[in-house]
């Protein structure tokens, strides 16, 4: 089975700067930062957002960038399950202003912050001298979807870490909008783990499955232009890809995406849809016994 795993080493960040004397991580901080308004709660929940929110505003603290990425925190935690909100911490950037929610002993330490130009959520789980497979629990995944539905990204991130253990690493894991980290005591190797987007049709293509990937796909944020074009041929030419184990690749603009019908590793047909620069839709069909896969 394919793994996207890549391995990196970078030099260990200098001691006693300001996010460490904070308790952040240096790739947290913006660039000036007055101070860190603090929210302790039972759990992160629609109330004590909004309460928050609100004191927020009457204390002139909730600028432009505050606002959307609490606003982004509230509907990204809002669909997480109650253990992913329970026994975590919460760290807002705004233009000038921090703000932190603490809910009992945290586990899971969120960041919500610009990147790319919108609010992203990372996640990260600090884990002590020593990365072992046990510290990777499922309920740390939980509410997630990955986008590799023959191996999963907790199933690949368990894999990645060597028996015994590993220190002085990171393990990231990148699926969709999940990014969620692994830190042990000074990380100087990052290892991370980004699955390929292999989705199961079950026996073969439906019209059903077809609409039901296009919707998740738009509601993550993951359908370019290029990529849409090609799931609009494939709904209006649908019933010609309704064969049994088979493999539909779509791509677009360096977006790939597998659509699978039977077993992941053998294919009696394989078509391939792409969109131009223009998106302009090219289909073609193989049938080649040199060009199944047998991994």
């Amino acid at each position: 089975m394919t793994q996207h795993i890549t391995i990196e080493t970078a030099s260990t960040p200098p001691t006693g700067s300001r996010n460490s004397r904070l308790g952040l991580p240096a790739e947290s901080e913006p660039a000036i930062m007055s101070e860190i308004k603090v929210f302790n709660t039972p759990c992160l929940d629609l109330e004590c957002f909004l309460s928050a929110k609100a004191k927020l505003r009457q204390e002139g603290l909730l600028d432009s960038v505050l606002k959307a990425n609490l606003e982004y925190a509230i509907q990204a935690l809002e669909s997480m399950p109650v253990t992913k909100r329970s026994n975590v911490s919460l760290l807002i950037e705004g233009e000038r202003q921090l703000v932190k929610f603490t809910s009992g002993n945290p586990v899971i330490h969120y960041t919500v912050k610009l990147g790319g130009g919108s609010p992203e959520l990372q996640q990260k789980i600090y884990v002590g001298a020593r990365l072992n497979a046990s510290n990777i629990s499922a309920s740390h995944f939980a509410g997630h979807r990955c986008q590799d539905e023959f191996e999963p990204c907790l199933e690949q991130a368990q894999k990645a870490v060597r028996e015994g253990g590993m220190a002085n690493v990171e393990l990231r894991v990148l699926c969709n909008e999940l990014q969620l980290t692994y830190v042990t005591h000074q990380p100087s190797t990052t290892i991370t783990v980004r699955p390929e987007c292999r989705i199961s049709l079950g026996r073969a293509l439906s019209l059903q499955k077809a609409l039901e990937v296009k919707t998740w796909m738009e509601q993550r944020g993951m359908m370019g232009k290029g990529l849409l074009a090609c799931f609009q041929h494939l709904l209006s030419c649908y019933s010609q890809y309704q064969v049994e184990n088979a493999k539909l690749v779509l791509q677009s603009e360096g977006q790939i995406i597998e659509l699978i019908s039977g077993r992941p590793d053998y294919h009696n047909v394989q078509f391939y849809i792409f969109a131009d620069a223009n998106n302009e839709i090219q289909s073609q069909r193989v049938q080649d016994i040199d060009l199944w896969d047998y991994d």
